[in-house]
């Protein structure tokens, strides 16, 4: 479940979001390919050592291989699929995560943009009692060329009927003229609603592109994991800390 496709972010116009992660976070598409304007169309496959979304490891701490595509207008509108396996480690019938989303990119006179994006979130083949389906509204504001600030909403977490808030503010900093890029986060994940608790995520981490190819090695770790979140997201050890490589290229 990434916190957005864009990694939360429109510094790079169509994240690599896994990278990161809306987000948080979240890292997946290219960048923007075509024309400046007018129509363009966009797209990527990433592998990756550990899906993690939010914190959370949604692989059982196993490799994820994803793929995004993505069409947008230099208007502003874009919209995209995205998906990825899954492991749960449950009886549910879920190992695929498939997201289809929609949204339209606000640039200001003062160079910061503010990105507006509905996701629904898709797990095919669960069995009866497992659907866990559902909707979120994700803004993102780039401002000062590296950073962001996210609010995401849903009125139905994980088809629970109870609303969650998810808050990040995140960072992308060139290191000199290295062309390696310094990443960071911090994300509050309000869904006490739902699961009784809440808790942080942070992130920290070194990306490199090379023409359509990008590199990002990161440590992600939480606090506040505690009892009734893993009793509703999954055991501590998906929200341990850990080293994630991530590999994607875009076409």
């Amino acid at each position: 479940m990434p916190a957005n496709k864009r990694d939360l972010s429109m510094s790079k116009k169509i994240a690599s979001a896994l990278l990161a992660g809306l987000l948080a976070g979240l890292p997946v598409v290219a960048a923007q390919a075509g024309e400046d304007e007018g129509w363009w169309y966009a797209g990527n496959v990433t592998l990756t050592s550990d899906y993690v979304f939010r914190g959370v490891s949604q692989t059982d701490e196993d490799p994820a291989l994803q793929s995004g595509l993505e069409i947008g207008h230099s208007m502003g509108f874009y919209a995209g699929a995205w998906a990825s396996n899954v492991d749960f480690d449950a009886p549910d019938g879920i190992d695929t995560e498939l997201n289809l989303y929609a949204g339209w990119v606000f640039e200001f006179a003062d160079e910061s943009e503010l990105d507006v994006q509905w996701v629904r979130y898709i797990y095919p083949g669960a069995r009866t009692g497992f659907g866990i389906n559902y909707n979120e509204l994700i803004a993102t504001y780039s401002f000062v060329d590296y950073y962001t600030a996210t609010v995401a909403w849903t009125n139905d977490f994980l088809r629970t009927d109870e609303s969650a808030f998810y808050y990040r503010l995140g960072a992308e900093v060139p290191m000199g003229d290295s062309e390696f890029n310094l990443t960071a986060g911090a994300g509050y994940n309000d869904i006490s609603n739902a699961a009784g608790s809440d808790y942080w995520d942070f992130q920290l981490g070194v990306n490199r592109s090379w023409g359509m190819f990008t590199a990002d090695l990161s440590y992600f770790e939480t606090s506040g994991y505690d009892r009734d979140v893993q009793a509703f997201l999954g055991p501590s050890k998906w929200a341990d800390g850990r080293v994630v490589l991530t590999l994607s290229v875009d076409f």
